[in-house]
This record gives C-alpha cells, sequence and structure tokens, in this order.
C-alpha cells in the first residue's frame, strides 16, 4: 500500500499552477461488442489460472460500497456492477478450464475499441538477489522505506476537476518542493533517517528491484523476504534502455534487460551516471507473504497478472490479449489476464507489462519482451449493456 499525506493550506501554490501540474487524459473513443468466437485460442487458453487471478480482485471488489465508482468510469461503472460476477466466482470452487471458461462467458461481455488500436506489451518480474539485515563490506547498498518527510498532495482538496489527481515532494522552508531525485538519493541524501530495510551487493541489484517494484532477498541464514513498492519520489519514469539505444550503445533489436546488465557490468564507470539519467526513486515495504502484491493490493499471479494505466483501464478487470512477439520464434501470447497492478513505465491507452513470476526464469520471458497488440475489455454484462447505449464514451 502507498503510504499517503495530505497537505492542507499550501499557499505557495495556487489552484492555476496546480491545474498546469496535472496532465488529463480525456480520449474519445467508442466502443464495440466482440463475441468470445472472434478470440482466437479462447477456447484453448487455461481459464482455470485466469479465475483463480479474477477471484483476487474479487476481493477488493467486494469489500468496496456498492457506490463506490471504479475508475475510469465508463469501463469501471461502480462495485455494484462488479460484485454479482464476483459472488458467482466465489461460489466455485476448484473449477476445471471448461467451467471457467463458462464462466466468464455468462457474465462478462466482451468489448474492444472500435479502431484497430495496437500498443507496447513489455514483461515484468521479481528479482531473487541476496541481501544482509546489516551493512558490510560485501552488502553496501539499501532498499529503503518511505522517508517521514515524503508528502503526496490531494490536488482533489483544492478542486473536484482535480479528483484522484497528486503530486509528490516535501516542505521545506514552508515551501512544497519536488522531492529528491535518485542522484541525489543515491549520494546519501537519505542517510542517518534509519530507512534502510535490507542491504544488497550492487547499485544494479537495487536499480532493478526498483524498476520491477518488487523482488525477493535471500539471506544467509537460508531465510527469504519478499519486498514490495511502497511509495516513489514523484519524478517521471525514463527508460534507461532508450539512452543507450541513442548512444548507440545496444541496438533495439538486441535491446533487453539482460543486454542492460551486460552493459553495465562492462562499463562501470559510466553506469552510475546512466542510472541517473532515470531520476524515479521507488521505496520499499517487507511483505508478510512471499508473492509480490500489485497496486490492487492482492497477490500477483504469474502469466495472469497485468499491470496498467489505471487512466485507461479499471484495476481488477479481466482482459483478453492477443498478441505478436518481437521475436519471430516465439509463439503470440493469447490468453486472458487481470489487471492487478501499475507501473512507472506504463502510460497510454494501449500500454501493459505482463507479470511473469520470481526468479531467473521469469526474468528470461520479462526481459526481452516487447510484443505489439491488443487487448479487450471483459465487462459485467450490465455494465456493458449500459456502455454499449451511450454514443460515445471517454475510456
Amino acid at each position: 500500500m502507498r503510504k499517503f499525506f495530505i497537505i492542507t493550506g499550501v499557499g505557495v501554490l495556487s489552484l492555476l499552477s496546480l491545474w498546469v501540474l496535472v496532465m488529463v487524459f480525456s480520449r474519445p473513443g467508442e466502443y464495440v461488442k466482440v463475441s468470445y468466437d472472434d478470440l482466437e485460442n479462447w477456447s484453448s487458453d487455461n481459464q482455470a489460472q485466469a479465475l483463480a487471478a479474477f477471484k483476487k480482485s474479487c476481493s477488493v471488489f467486494l469489500s468496496e460500497a456498492a457506490t463506490k465508482k471504479i475508475p475510469p468510469q465508463q469501463l469501471g461503472g461502480i462495485a455494484a456492477d462488479w460484485q454479482p460476477s464476483c459472488r458467482a466466482a466465489k461460489n466455485l470452487n476448484n473449477p476445471t478450464d471448461d467451467r471457467s471458461r463458462r464462466f466468464f462467458e455468462r457474465q462478462f461481455t466482451v468489448l474492444s475499441y472500435s479502431t484497430d488500436t495496437q500498443g507496447l506489451f513489455t514483461g515484468y518480474f521479481a528479482p531473487e538477489y541476496s541481501g544482509s539485515d546489516t551493512a558490510t563490506e560485501v552488502y553496501s547498498y539499501p532498499l529503503y522505506g518511505v522517508p517521514e518527510n515524503l508528502r503526496i498532495l490531494d490536488l482533489g482538496r483544492f478542486s473536484s476537476a482535480l479528483q484522484g489527481k497528486t503530486i509528490i515532494g516535501e516542505v521545506k522552508a514552508g515551501e512544497f518542493v519536488p522531492y529528491k531525485d535518485r542522484e541525489n538519493i543515491d549520494r546519501g541524501a537519505l542517510k542517518g533517517q534509519k530507512l534502510e530495510l535490507v542491504w544488497l551487493k550492487s547499485q544494479t541489484d537495487v536499480f532493478f528491484m526498483h524498476i520491477q517494484g518488487s523482488g525477493v532477498i535471500r539471506y544467509e541464514n537460508g531465510d527469504r523476504k519478499t519486498f514490495g513498492y511502497a511509495g516513489k519520489n514523484g519524478k517521471a519514469y525514463h527508460a534507461i534502455g532508450k539512452f543507450l539505444i541513442d548512444a548507440g550503445e545496444i541496438s533495439a533489436p538486441d535491446m533487453s534487460m539482460q543486454a542492460i546488465r551486460s552493459w553495465i557490468a562492462a562499463n562501470q564507470l559510466q553506469a552510475r551516471a546512466l542510472m541517473w539519467k532515470n531520476p524515479s526513486y521507488v521505496f520499499f515495504r517487507a511483505l508478510d507473504t512471499e508473492i509480490p502484491v500489485g497496486s490492487l493490493n492482492v497477490e500477483l499471479t504469474a502469466g495472469r497478472s497485468l499491470a496498467i494505466d489505471r487512466t485507461y483501464v479499471p484495476m481488477g478487470m479481466p482482459l483478453w490479449l492477443d498478441l505478436q512477439p518481437s521475436n519471430e520464434a516465439a509463439d503470440p501470447i493469447r490468453r486472458l489476464v487481470i489487471a492487478q497492478d501499475t507501473g512507472g513505465a506504463i502510460k497510454g491507452r494501449v500500454r501493459a507489462d505482463i507479470y511473469w513470476g520470481i526468479g531467473e526464469d521469469a526474468g528470461l520471458m520479462a526481459g526481452s519482451m516487447k510484443d505489439r497488440g491488443r487487448f479487450y475489455f471483459l465487462l459485467p454484462k450490465i455494465l456493458a449493456e449500459r456502455l454499449l447505449s451511450e454514443k460515445k464514451a471517454v475510456p
């Protein structure tokens, strides 16, 4: 869970300047109904896995008040739209793929954008690194918890037009200012605040924990502990792979997480400066579960949980993926997934990240994934009927 603070009375920021700081997403678009028969591979997908992941979303939907709005509202509706399907899912114990498939077909209508909108789909995972509870000569790079002075300003407190919008910073000399960036923190800006949760062997391990948003740490005594996302510094995310491509260090077709790690290992003197080109910084918390938790605050399911831009896609929603791999030797990905996470690099109407699990094998799946494709929305029937009755909708 993110750590939220509300600041009131920040007179130095006018409402107008707050408005300028906020990017308002609004793109009209029409939706069309799609038959399940038109979803290639629908009848052979492992729907039982998808249903198990959807039940985790249901723990959130069923805990909400019936009138709770699920953003974005045209696709998300209100909690009451989702709750009947969730109750039906709860009553399905150990279903087969066929029973799971029939469940989705009975409960949901498939919609897509009326235009053949395609986007980029990448992968992520939870890396597994060795670590220590104390700093040593071997373990000298910390993962930090959320600083006490980090503040999240709720812009909805200033105007209903800014409802759900926030900015992140800190208060200095009575002024609300941007929070420290990666370079400042790496240079020691948080030392002495007792924020260190665990110590890792290299700055590279720390950096890739930030990119993936969670990870598993192995201790020398054999213990394992999972650390997950707890907050961020509010700086924009910049993919360092793009800088390497632009500099001619790695070609676009060869770009992958593994290629970046190899470049860093071979260019230690330039590596830190490269990482500082991404000013975004992630703070962590220790989890009570062995499995990473996404932004929906439920455990992620390998191959079935999806990180999305919640400006366009409701959290908890099932989506059908139809992706063509960038690697010609790989098979197309056509499967049902559940929107249960977000990410700093996941921005856009058709942009998503598939969670592949924990450890090295999952990293191989995720590291080179640059697929193009589209997704289809599975909406509760009552919500889909309401949306289709409108001439236009804004995702």
